[in-house]
Parts: structure tokens; C-alpha cells; sequence
């Protein structure tokens, strides 16, 4: 308990503030737009979100912190949706679409009592239910539900607060809120644990922590904690369980991933391919690349050659385009600005030019952790020399050597931060000006498009500042739940659980142990596959035997289990033979993957073996019979060498390598 109230001093006065993450300027306090006020002015140096009087529209001072009076506000479910209620006259008056629960058998009002306040410049919000008039809610069963959400965000934004966001709840946050609250569940949340708002995954956890804190110095300490969320909010959940030991004492992650920065990896060679595959039909519309689901063969992901593209509105399109199509130019060009900063301008008072020096990439939101150079930018992991674009389907004679060869010259990489240019949206969408290309790739003896070397400092900072899982902990039951979403193309793909299984497997095989991993057919059976994981959630950790449902399972249309138990996805991690979720549900790969690394996902820089020994030790199909001409370009395209996934990533921290 001490532990706890010393946080929460920590976040009330600030008094920990230097060992938290370095705060950014500048930054979009978003109170206002919660309807919660403007923020505090604390200073008048012209530092932070300008604040101003109501009456006059004039700057009055600025506010570095984002900090508005802690209260406490109700609302009352009326049918499906929350409306605010006025706790001095509703209980006794309720207003006539209140709706009631059974609670000890009487019909008691559903009203939630929730807190608001700000730690750490982003608005917390605890939420309990309060059936009846009282400073304490009596309805809360001493359990704690911590609601993490997911999206991509590149900071300098406070985020818009759960119960307070322009428009109400969505019906999914609501879906799921109304059974937890009526069930006696408290809800906290933070809007710096929406990956939407930003991902410095440091930054997250001491959010976490300080706004946890708050929770037991005010309400006690519960019995235990159960992270929720999903995409970035299951991020969350397994980067806390290895950075913070006790912040969660259990997990529900939905449509997982092991962590973001790792998926930057595959992703950033998406549109490196799609525009290769664009240039290839443009200049031969009879090639075979003009077939979307021939595309797997390179890409790993699904493709389909009948769904909708979400560029051209065309038919047939790919996971990479469809499922990934913002996402690198999102974090990785400095010069992507998000909307939302122009109306900071006008709407919030900024000056002119107040972000324009804001470098907009993953890396440069976390410039505390990684740094930067004079010019301002923070080095960038992404790399990709050696790698051998399609090597798998060279060796399944999916792909002969000459297209082997042009894919792997053609294909390029990524310029320097300093050289990007705007992104052009549906006239360049996939960002090809700031690709290092080459004019004569296509040319047996033309000059191959260069590669890019990443950052080994960057890629070792990534694993120090905790953004890396590694799977050398998880510490607490896991329930790793999704539907299966394949089919529609999408970003949450299905391999990223055993991705997450695969390095525990590899660190720490008993923590592996801790993980369920549970597949749904339907997406719309996950608010009942979700309120199931809830409930062997708390029945493992209020003690006992484990239950039942603790384990692998996969769940038909209709809500049948297909089949559960230790077998299920054999032949994912194994060379055993399928198991019945295996085979029920197939997994596809990822780029790298194909290019030869393993399911793990986690190896930012591979290290390099000359190709002459590549072509002597095994590397290439025996069947491929390699001509003097294609040795050489083969050289030329990989001067330093090709990857060799055999060894360890070449960004990782020593003492990490050690350990393993």
C-alpha cells in the first residue's frame, strides 16, 4: 500500500516528474473539447496550450501541464446509450427512460458514478456504479478493470477521455461497459493508454502506474487488476506484464500484437512491394503480379483478387494495402500531419507555425528515448538491407530466379528523414517519392535501388526503453482472444499471438504456459467471447483450480468450441501435425517471413553473410541452377550480403542476447 501512495503523491504534486518521460511542446490540451473546461494556466512564459477568457477571447496565460479540478460527474443508462444525471434530485425523481437492474433480487436505477481528473497531462477517468445516493458507490465488487485502448497516435494531443468524448461512448465501449458495471466492476482508464493518442509505451506504463495509484489511494486497493483493450490496448497489456511486474494481475488482449515497434519491421516493406507490383503491371499488363492473390507468394498476407482496393475502389486488393495502407506513412514520414493540429491553430489559439517544426514518426514522439540529430530527427530502426525479398517462393518455384533477382533490385528502401516530402495521398499512395529507387533496376546489368541501413542505436534503445516485447516475462495470465479476420483483410492478423507465443517459447518456455490463446469465427460474437474471458479471468484469480476455460481453444460461428486443450494449433510452433483450430484456422505469413525469418517477428537487423557462401552452403533451392550473369547481379544487388536469420538481431542489446 505504501507503494501505491507514494505514487499517487506522484501524480497529485508532480513530484516525480523527473523520472517520468520528458514531456513534449508542443502539445493540444483537449479538455475543452470534453466539455470539462479549459485547462489550468500555469505559467505565463508562452509554454504550452493557450488558455483565455471566456469573455474576451484573449490569452490570459498557458497551461504546461493540461490540468483541470478533479470531479465527479454522473450519468444514467437510458436503453442502450449513457445521459448525463443529476445525482441531487435523479435518485429520488428518476427520469422516466432510466433504465433499472436486479440487484439482490430489487430493481435498483443504473447510474454510474465516474471520476475525472488529469495525471501526467492526459485525463483519467474512473467509473463505477452508484445504484444509490451516497459519496461511496455501493455496488463495486473490490475488482478492477483497466481499460486500455488501441488506434496509431504520434503524440503532442491529450486524447479525448472515455464518458466525455465528443459524441458519447461507441457502441462497442458501451456494449461491453453496461454488463462490467452491472456485474460490480470499477473501470479506469487513461486517455495516455490509447495507443491512438500516442505510443511511447515508457510513457504508457508510468500513466498506468501514477493513475492506478490514484485509484487505491481513493477507493483502496482492489483485489485485482484486469487489463481489457485491444490492437494497441493488448500491446499495452503485454508490455506492462514485462515492464511492470503488479501494475495488472491478469490480461484480456484482443486482436493482439507482441508490441508496435517490432511491426514496423514487415509493414515498412508493404508499399516497397505494392509499388513494385504496380510498376511490374504498368510495364507488362499480362504480369502475373496483376493477380492479387499471386502477390502472397511474396507478401506472406492475404490477398484477394475480388475485394475492394482502398486507394482506386478497383477490385482486388491485399492485407498490405487494404489492412496496412496508412500506417507507415503515419509513423515513419516526419512531414505526415494529422488535421487535428491545423484546428489546434485556429480553434485553441496557437500562433502560426506553432508545429511546424514537429517531426511527425514514431521515433521523433519518443526523441526523450531515442534521441535526435542536429536537425532534429531521431534515428529510425527501419532496415532492410540483406533482406531476400521472396526467397520462400524462389524455393517453392513460385518465382523463377530472374524475377527473384528484379524484385529484390527493384524494390529499394527508404529514404533519410531529412530527404522526405510530403506524402501525395491517392496520387502517390504508397509513398514512392521517398523511396530510394533506381531507373535501370530492370536491366541484368543496371544499377540495383539501394537498401536502407537502419539504426542499431535506435533498434537497442527500442529494447531498453521496454517498447520491444521480448518474452523473457509475462508474469500473469494472458487470455490472447480475436476474431479471425482474414478474410476481410485486415491489420489484426492472426499469426500476431503465436508471434507472441514464439518468444515466449523461445526466452522463458514456462511463461508460455501463462498464455490462451482463443480464436472466434465471427466478429460479432466478441462482446460474449470477451465477457467469457472476464469471467475465467476472475475465476483464476480469485483462487482455486484453474478453470477449464484456461486453455487454447477456437470458437465456430454460432459460438460451438471447436476444440480446446494443449494440442489445438499444433503445427504453428511445431512440426507436429495440424490441430483442429490449425487446420480450422490457417495463418498466413508476412514479408520477412518469406524472406526467411521466423514467426517471432523480431529482428530489426539481420546479420549479413557474403553471397558467395550463401550460394555454397544451402541457402538457395538445389533445383535452382544459377548462371554466371545471375551470380554476379545477385552480388551487385547484396554487396555486404544477404540475411542471415540464423543469428542473432544485430540490434540487440548484449546483456538481452546473454540471456537468452
Amino acid at each position: 500500500m505504501a507503494f501505491w501512495r507514494f505514487l499517487a503523491a506522484c501524480a497529485a504534486t508532480a513530484i516525480c516528474l523527473a523520472a517520468q518521460a520528458q514531456q513534449q511542446q508542443p502539445f493540444v490540451c483537449r479538455t475543452q473539447e470534453a466539455g470539462l473546461g479549459q485547462p489550468s494556466v500555469d505559467n505565463q512564459d508562452g509554454v504550452g496550450h493557450p488558455v483565455v477568457d471566456e469573455a474576451s477571447g484573449a490569452i490570459v496565460g498557458y497551461s504546461r501541464h493540461c490540468s483541470i479540478a478533479t470531479r465527479v460527474e454522473y450519468f444514467y443508462l437510458a436503453g442502450s446509450r449513457f445521459k448525463p444525471f443529476d445525482p441531487a434530485t435523479g435518485y429520488a425523481t428518476p427520469p422516466p427512460d432510466l433504465t433499472t437492474f436486479k440487484r439482490n433480487g430489487v430493481a435498483v436505477p443504473f447510474v454510474v458514478r465516474v471520476e475525472v481528473g488529469t495525471i501526467n497531462r492526459f485525463v483519467y477517468t474512473i467509473a463505477m456504479l452508484a445504484p444509490a445516493a451516497g459519496p461511496e458507490p455501493a455496488a463495486w465488487n473490490r475488482k478492477l478493470v483497466y481499460w486500455l485502448g488501441g488506434g496509431v497516435g504520434i503524440g503532442h494531443h491529450q486524447g479525448s477521455p472515455l464518458w466525455f468524448k465528443p459524441g458519447g461512448l461507441s457502441g462497442n465501449e458501451r456494449q461491453l461497459m453496461i454488463p462490467m458495471l452491472e456485474q460490480g466492476y470499477a473501470i479506469v482508464s487513461s486517455t495516455g493508454n490509447e495507443a491512438g493518442v500516442h505510443y511511447n509505451m515508457r510513457l504508457a506504463g508510468q500513466t498506468a502506474m501514477l493513475t492506478k495509484a490514484r485509484f487505491v489511494e481513493a477507493y483502496g486497493a482492489p483485489l485485482f487488476t484486469i487489463g481489457l483493450g485491444g490492437s494497441g490496448g493488448a500491446v499495452q497489456q503485454y508490455l506492462f506484464a514485462q515492464n511492470h511486474p503488479g501494475l495488472l494481475d491478469g490480461g484480456i488482449a484482443l486482436q493482439s500484437y507482441p508490441d508496435m515497434i517490432t511491426q514496423t519491421i514487415p509493414i515498412s516493406d508493404c508499399p516497397l512491394l505494392s509499388q513494385y507490383f504496380k510498376d511490374e503491371v504498368a510495364l507488362d499488363p499480362a504480369s502475373p503480379w496483376v493477380r492479387w492473390t499471386h502477390q502472397i507468394a511474396i507478401e506472406g498476407m492475404n490477398a484477394s483478387d475480388s475485394a475492394r482496393h482502398a486507394w482506386t475502389g478497383g477490385v482486388g486488393s491485399t492485407e498490405c494495402i487494404n489492412g496496412w495502407k496508412m500506417a507507415i506513412v503515419t509513423v515513419l514520414n516526419p512531414r505526415y500531419k494529422d488535421d487535428r493540429y491545423d484546428l489546434a491553430a485556429t480553434f485553441y489559439r496557437y500562433p502560426a507555425g506553432a508545429f511546424d517544426q514537429v517531426k511527425w514518426t514514431h521515433w521523433n514522439d519518443l526523441a526523450d528515448i531515442y534521441g535526435t540529430d542536429s536537425q532534429g530527427y531521431a534515428p529510425i530502426s527501419i532496415d532492410n538491407e540483406g533482406v531476400q525479398y521472396g526467397l520462400k517462393a524462389l524455393a517453392q518455384g513460385a518465382i523463377g530466379v530472374d524475377e527473384f533477382l528484379r524484385l529484390n533490385a527493384c524494390v529499394g528502401g527508404w529514404k533519410e528523414q531529412a530527404d522526405f516530402v510530403d506524402w501525395q495521398g491517392k496520387d502517390d499512395p504508397y509513398d514512392s517519392r521517398n523511396m530510394l529507387r533506381s531507373a535501370t533496376c530492370r536491366d541484368p546489368e543496371g544499377a540495383p535501388a539501394p537498401r536502407r541501413s537502419g539504426s542499431v542505436e535506435a533498434m537497442r534503445k527500442a529494447y531498453s526503453s521496454g517498447q520491444v516485447y521480448t518474452g523473457l516475462r509475462l508474469g500473469i495470465p494472458m487470455i490472447d482472444l480475436r476474431p479471425y479476420l482474414e478474410p476481410e483483410l485486415n491489420m489484426h492478423n492472426a499469426r500476431q499471438a503465436f508471434s507472441a507465443r514464439a518468444r515466449l517459447l523461445a526466452a522463458n518456455r514456462n511463461e508460455a504456459k501463462r498464455q490462451a490463446i482463443w480464436f472466434t469465427r465471427s466478429e460479432a460474437d466478441m462482446q460474449g467471447r470477451v465477457l467469457e474471458a472476464l469471467s475465467t479471468m476472475d475465476r483464476l484469480l480469485s483462487g482455486g483450480p484453474a478453470p477449464a476455460e484456461f486453455t487454447d481453444r477456437c470458437i465456430d460461428t454460432g459460438g460451438a468450441v471447436i476444440a480446446a486443450g494443449p494440442s489445438v494449433w499444433d503445427g504453428i510452433l511445431d512440426a507436429k501435425p495440424p490441430g483442429a483450430c490449425t487446420k480450422a484456422f490457417p495463418l498466413f505469413s508476412s514479408p520477412r517471413m518469406v524472406a526467411g525469418e521466423s514467426i517471432k517477428g523480431d529482428v530489426f537487423k539481420c546479420a549479413l553473410k557474403p553471397v558467395a557462401q550463401a550460394l555454397r552452403d544451402g541457402s538457395y533451392p538445389a533445383n535452382v541452377e544459377w548462371t554466371a550473369q545471375q551470380k554476379a547481379r545477385l552480388q551487385r544487388i547484396f554487396p555486404r550480403g544477404v540475411c542471415d536469420y540464423s543469428q542473432p538481431d544485430q540490434g540487440l542489446p548484449q546483456v538481452l542476447e546473454r540471456n537468452r
